[in-house]
């Protein structure tokens, strides 16, 4: 069966003498091309003995003439015949033998029926019109013997041939062409699938047949295929396992699946999957193998095997449900990877099956609900930081539900718990003071923004408190940072106890505090300033130190000092610094003590137009008491403002601090008086120094030289100098004085009695006069305590040495009272009020601005 099966994929339907061999494809059986072959070899080594049977049948010359020629004609077959048509040409001369010899007589004739018909069997090794080819010429070769030989019955006998020959070619044909279209059938459907099908001899390493998509899958052609061994067919690494699966089909009778890598033609590899089995066929065996090219399944499997893998060893935990048609049915669990077992506690993971809220009875209802969502809407969802209580602890996860094409779904989860805790931190950190944990100036201003806010709404109040600690800088430098670190930790701390949960303390940075206190009145804060006085006064235990420390405090009240924040800030800083210049632990803001305005900015853009044109110097004389002469002139610097009109010191002095042109400002004073007392000969005039040059050693120098350009004794010169500047014993202050000295200019110390200054400093300072401050001048009268310092400065200036003026004298009481003190000078009102140089002259040339017994002589203008 195996032969007769493996020929018949050969046979054909045509009916031209091409198709004798013309149907024969490139997968044509080895069985085929053996029988033909060996038709072939038959004749070859037949035919001389057949000729010779011919002549001793019928020894007639004619007959051994033929019969010697029909080797002869074999022969010319083999050399000029196409080797595919000469079984068919073979076939016709056997016919003309053998109708020849059946000439001979009826026995012969009877006799070589048999040969006759196994001639025109040869047909239906090629094809139909072969076979009836055959069947025509064997009867007209058979007839032609008959009517030579006149056998008795020979016409009866060639009807029965011509009969049984053509009844049995039909059914022949008809089952061969049955099998062929069904083995045809077959080849096509291999040829449409990417498989190759082979037949080998059991531990063969070569294929003895091969059909299918060989050249689409190695590259190889079929022929080249057939003569390649198993290892140059399959890749070095794979040839061991794929020998012993082979092996291992031949042992045993089911199929053996072996996938392997193919060599291909241009020396890459394809991975093929094979089902090798054993197959009988009477006494023989052979294996049959069906090659399947999965280079793409096998690319999606390790693409898969891959995703797995990431999957299994990620982190997040995941779970997959299986697909639910309702929301009724329970979501069942097909996978999870290690991390979602170790999650749900459930021991190793993968296939596990089982309920998932079985597994996982912990997740949030709202994952159970997206589910459901799911199920009915088809669409993905997402919950982010969601609090969950597992099994290993309460962490925070952002869950995504995403669905998957087969109809399940995954969830993943993923841990931000750290993240959480980072972005709190990171929050905490932006918000509050590293040191205290108090809030910084940001958070600070957004409360205090909430709570103004919030008195527009409820027409309540907000109390803002702004402090600064005065004693931090000595602690800080004596004890070091760690310990003001310490103290600043502490202070906070007992500022954050005393507040209610809706107020507010905040640190703004270096020993600044500030406080929001909701509904509080001016009345209230003033209670509160004190408690927070009270409780910063306590001592502070500093390693092993107690120390104390004061703070200066400075309030607001929203809407009365501002409802925007920035602005009431300002003002309790304002207040702040108020309270620290002024020597109270408190202060709440007043408008007409704040000095940072938008016109006093305004103004300080404004002072190089100060010290251009603008400029104007007034002076204001001072009379000694004793005589009532005019001892000299205070220079007092003043503003002609193009806009603002005359501005007195009180409104530019500072601003020109700040900017850094008080030196020059200073110095053109100087320019101006010294130029006006030029003009005055025997004048003297007091001009005010600020603390900035004292602390620059050229001063000398560059007083002495404009007392010479304009021709000015130094003796006509004094520099007031106040005494909050000089409080420091600075040895640079000290030498620049000396110098001054020593070229002849005097030193005078204005405002006396508001600073601390000591004797010993006084003492070694080269001073010539003391002026009480005009606070103590103005209140000598109805005030004690302003008395007893006006008389003990009086006292101490004499036992020093030093001339005493008294400003601020404005009614003659007050100048009665200094002339029994025993005071020197005096300056005010009473006398004359500042004026540009040439009124006051004409004032002092007018006489004495007092008689002998003390009375008034001048008019005041």
């Amino acid at each position: 069966m195996r032969f007769f099966g493996a020929f018949e994929a050969g046979i054909s339907a045509g009916g031209t003498v091409d198709d004798l061999v013309g149907d024969w494809t490139d997968d044509a059986t080895v069985a085929r091309d053996r029988a033909l072959e060996m038709i072939r070899l038959m004749h070859f080594l037949a035919g001389p003995i057949v000729a010779a049977g011919v002549v001793l049948a019928k020894p007639e010359p004619v007959v051994a003439i033929a019969s010697s020629l029909y080797f002869l004609v074999l022969l010319l077959i083999r050399w000029l015949v196409p080797r595919d048509y000469q079984a068919g040409v073979m076939a016709l001369v056997d016919m003309a033998l053998i109708g020849l010899a059946a000439s001979a007589g009826p026995t012969s004739w009877m006799a070589l029926l048999v040969p006759l018909g196994a001639t025109m069997t040869i047909g239906w090794l090629v094809s139909r019109t072969a076979t009836w080819i055959l069947w025509a010429t064997g009867l007209m070769a058979m007839s032609l013997a008959a009517l030579s030989a006149s056998p008795a019955g020979g016409g009866v006998a060639l009807l029965t041939l011509a009969a049984t020959m053509a009844a049995l070619n039909f059914n022949n044909l008809r089952i061969l062409g049955e099998s062929r279209h069904s083995i045809l059938r077959v080849t096509d459907l291999i040829d449409s699938l990417p498989v190759i099908v082979w037949e080998s001899d059991p531990g063969g390493e070569v294929l003895n047949r091969v059909i299918g998509r060989v050249e689409s899958v190695t590259g190889y052609t079929p022929s080249q295929w057939l003569a390649m061994t198993v290892g140059q067919r399959v890749h070095p690494d794979d040839v061991e396992r794929y020998r012993n699966d082979r092996s291992t089909a031949e042992n045993v009778d089911v199929p053996v699946v072996s996938e392997v890598r193919l060599r291909r033609v241009d020396g890459s590899h394809v991975v093929v999957r094979e089902v090798i089995r054993l197959v009988h066929a009477g006494d023989s065996r052979y294996l049959r193998g069906v090659t399947l090219d999965v280079a793409d399944e096998a690319a999606a499997r390790v693409a898969v095997d891959r995703l797995a893998a990431v999957v299994d060893n990620q982190s997040d935990p995941l779970v997959v449900v299986a697909p639910r048609s309702s929301i009724d049915e329970e979501p069942t669990v097909l996978h999870m990877n290690p991390a979602f077992a170790r999650l749900a506690d459930v021991g190793v993971s993968p296939e596990s099956g089982g309920d998932l809220w079985t597994v996982a009875p912990w997740l949030p209802r709202s994952v159970r609900a997206d589910l459901d969502d799911l199920v009915v809407t088809g669409r993905a969802s997402d919950r982010d930081d969601l609090s969950v209580a597992t099994p290993r602890g309460t962490r925070n996860y952002d869950f995504e539900i995403v669905p998957l094409p087969d109809g399940s779904a995954a969830i993943q989860f993923t841990d931000v718990t750290d993240r959480r805790h980072a972005i709190e931190l990171i929050r905490h950190q932006a918000f509050h003071d590293p040191l205290t944990a108090l809030p910084n100036r940001t958070l600070l201003f957004d409360r205090l923004s909430q709570a103004i806010a919030a008195t527009s709404r409820d027409h309540s109040n907000v109390g803002l408190l702004l402090l600064d600690l005065n004693q931090f800088k000595e602690i800080n430098d004596t004890l070091g940072h760690a310990y003001g670190d310490q103290l600043l930790t502490t202070i906070g701390s007992r500022l954050a106890l005393m507040v209610r949960p809706q107020d507010t303390v905040a640190r703004l940075g270096g020993d600044e505090f500030a406080m929001v206190v909701g509904g509080a009145t001016e009345a209230q804060m003033d209670e509160i300033a004190q408690r927070v006085t009270d409780e910063i006064h306590r001592a502070v235990n500093l390693g092993g130190v107690e120390v104390e420390v004061s703070a200066s405090i400075g309030g607001a009240v929203a809407p009365t000092h501002g409802d925007d924040p920035h602005l009431l800030l300002q003002r309790a800083d304002v207040a702040m610094y108020d309270a620290k210049r002024s020597g109270q632990a408190y202060r709440l803001y007043v408008p007409d003590d704040d000095r940072h305005s938008v016109d006093r900015l305004t103004l300080m853009g404004e002072i190089k137009g100060l010290l251009g044109g603008e400029l104007r110097v007034w002076f204001q004389p001072k009379v000694d008491l004793r005589t009532g002469l005019v001892s000299g002139l205070e220079a007092l610097a003043r503003w002609q403002h193009p806009r603002m009109g005359l501005l007195g010191p009180g409104q530019f002095i500072e601003l020109c601090e700040l900017s850094g042109a008080i030196s020059e400002l200073t110095f053109r004073v100087l320019d101006i008086s010294l130029a006006a007392m030029a003009q005055w000969p025997g004048q003297r005039v007091s001009v005010n120094v600020p603390a900035r040059n004292l602390y620059d050693r050229t001063l000398p120098d560059v007083v002495s030289q404009k007392l010479s350009d304009n021709g000015v004794e130094s003796a006509r010169l004094m520099l007031e100098i106040t005494e909050s500047e000089i409080m420091e014993d600075h040895r640079t202050v000290v030498e620049v004085l000396e110098e001054l000295h020593e070229i002849g200019v005097g030193v005078s110390i204005d405002d006396f009695g508001t600073g601390f200054s000591s004797l010993t400093h006084l003492r070694r300072l080269p001073i010539h006069e003391i002026k009480i401050d005009q606070s103590f001048v103005s209140g000598m009268l109805d005030n004690e305590n302003d008395y007893m310092i006006a008389r003990s400065i009086i006292d101490l200036a004499h036992n020093l040495g030093h001339r005493v003026v008294a400003e601020g004298i404005e009614d003659t009481a007050t100048l009665t009272l200094l002339r029994e003190l025993g005071c020197d000078v005096g300056q005010g009102y009473l006398f004359a009020r500042p004026g540009p140089i040439g009124r006051i002259r004409n004032q002092v040339d007018a006489g004495p601005a007092l008689d002998s017994a003390g009375a008034l002589l001048w008019r005041v203008r």
